[in-house]
């Protein structure tokens, strides 16, 4: 779901809720108002208040947890691929070849993850996974004629293989989905609170322009927790530097 469009329906069911609520409140019969009316409904709303802090809580932890668990296997990623670059290099001249397709799998991935061009993003696509393939190939095929040779082979093969299997779990991170569910029961639960104070507030400018910030304000709060539900896409992302970093040392 569209964080954008959520927060939007956030703003206009807590801001609607709370017009709805002061347009009803001028339509009830005073005892209806009443101090002991305001009481039960302050009890009813508390309640509702609790639960609605207690998910938005729980989406906050999930989300941000997995966001920054993402950022450290990109660091993770970018470190297993300058030290598989490193055995490389001490390989020798057969390695050439190598670290190579190494730097390509590297400048692909990369322009994959973090588009330019205002593309959407290709997490796990066919093309950077044959490229990594393939330099996975190359690394099995060298013919060490060294003890050295043959423990940086080994190295290699090792290195290569915590990449592939860092790469799935960066794919199944790169996206936290947010159950719907939960997104229409928070609107549900804020639009009823915001209700609940329209009805004992008093019609004036203030008043308005209160519940307007508050609704943009829950609204932002709600587009945020969205937004790092997808850390390679959108605003919030998880910082490429590191694998640009991994980029220069290859190619260097």
């Amino acid at each position: 779901m569209d964080a954008l469009i959520v927060a939007v329906l956030v703003f206009l069911g807590l801001f609607g809720g709370a017009c709805a609520g002061m347009w009803g409140a001028r339509r009830l019969k005073e005892h209806h108002l009443s101090k002991e009316t305001q009481e039960a409904v302050k009890l009813g709303v508390g309640m509702v208040a609790a639960m609605a802090s207690l998910i938005l809580g729980l989406m906050t932890a999930s989300v941000k947890g997995n966001f920054d668990s993402t950022a450290k296997d990109v660091q993770q990623y970018a470190t297993y691929l300058i030290t598989l670059d490193v055995a490389l290099r001490h390989y020798g001249p057969d390695a050439v070849p190598i670290r190579a397709a190494l730097g390509d799998y590297t400048r692909n991935a990369i322009a994959e993850t973090w588009p330019d061009s205002g593309m959407p993003p290709k997490i796990g696509s066919a093309d950077s996974e044959q490229r990594l393939s393939e330099v996975g190939h190359l690394i099995r095929a060298l013919e060490p004629r060294t003890t050295d040779q043959t423990e940086l082979r080994g190295e290699a093969i090792e290195r290569y293989k915590s990449l592939a299997a860092l790469r799935w779990v960066l794919i199944e991170e790169s996206a936290t989905q947010v159950p719907p569910v939960f997104i229409g029961v928070i609107i549900v639960w804020l639009t009823l609170i915001f209700l609940s104070f329209g009805l004992f507030a008093p019609i004036n400018g203030v008043s308005l322009v209160v519940f307007l910030l508050c609704g943009v304000s829950l609204g932002g709060a709600i587009f945020l927790i969205l937004e790092m539900s997808t850390p390679f896409d959108g605003i919030i992302i998880v910082a490429p530097d590191a694998m640009r970093k991994a980029l220069l040392h290859i190619a260097g």
